[in-house]
């Protein structure tokens, strides 16, 4: 790819955390630091998608970040996606779901080399379940996105079948992440607290 994008979605309600994920602090850094951070190695620019209205902690990287909101808040992540992909100018994007503190890099430019012509979409396989919040799209995917949000589709796997997603096994994407940390999330305090440890 000549230009890789990193979309960083920070824009959800965090209801069952209690407070915004994107300013709690691991390890001293907030999480939408570490995800900066985890992903500057690998893109060109950066996109945080945030929520209308409510500000984004401040973070600080060597490459370009743009600031974009969603236009509704609490509509999920396609509608993230699709905000995300529309602000970038690369051929294509990485996207992270801001309380995966441990994507890997390697990870990150195994599924960019699964992009092709044929193949719009790379999204891992992990625990038996698709990992959209840590795949990447090719920038012309776009369309489709909006196409299915248009007909009311808000679920990630909902444009698998219109991109020809190619899924990453296991035995695929444990050569560049052997212990899956890159898909390691945190919803609740007590799953934060386990990060945390």
């Amino acid at each position: 790819m000549a230009k890789l994008c990193g979309i960083v979605l920070a824009g959800g309600r965090s209801s069952r955390m209690g407070v915004d994920k994107a300013a709690l602090e691991f390890g001293g850094v907030t999480l939408l630091q570490r995800s900066v951070d985890g992903l500057a190695p690998v893109v060109a620019e950066l996109v945080l998608v945030g929520a209308p209205g409510r500000p984004l902690p401040e973070v600080t990287s060597e490459i370009p970040i743009r600031l974009v909101e969603d236009p509704v808040e609490g509509e999920g992540p396609l509608v993230g996606i699709a905000t995300g992909l529309e602000a970038c100018s690369g051929d294509a994007a990485v996207v992270v779901a801001v309380d995966m503190p441990f994507v890997e890099a390697e990870l990150v430019r195994l599924l960019v080399a699964r992009l092709d012509g044929t193949h719009r979409w790379v999204v891992p396989i992990a625990e038996g379940r698709p990992q959209p919040m840590c795949s990447v799209y090719a920038a012309s995917a776009l369309s489709t996105i909006r196409k299915h949000l248009e007909a009311g589709d808000r679920a990630p796997m909902a444009v698998g079948a219109d991109l020809d997603a190619y899924r990453v096994s296991p035995e695929e994407w444990s050569v560049a992440d052997p212990e899956g940390r890159s898909f390691v999330n945190a919803n609740t305090p007590e799953e934060f607290a386990l990060l945390e440890a």
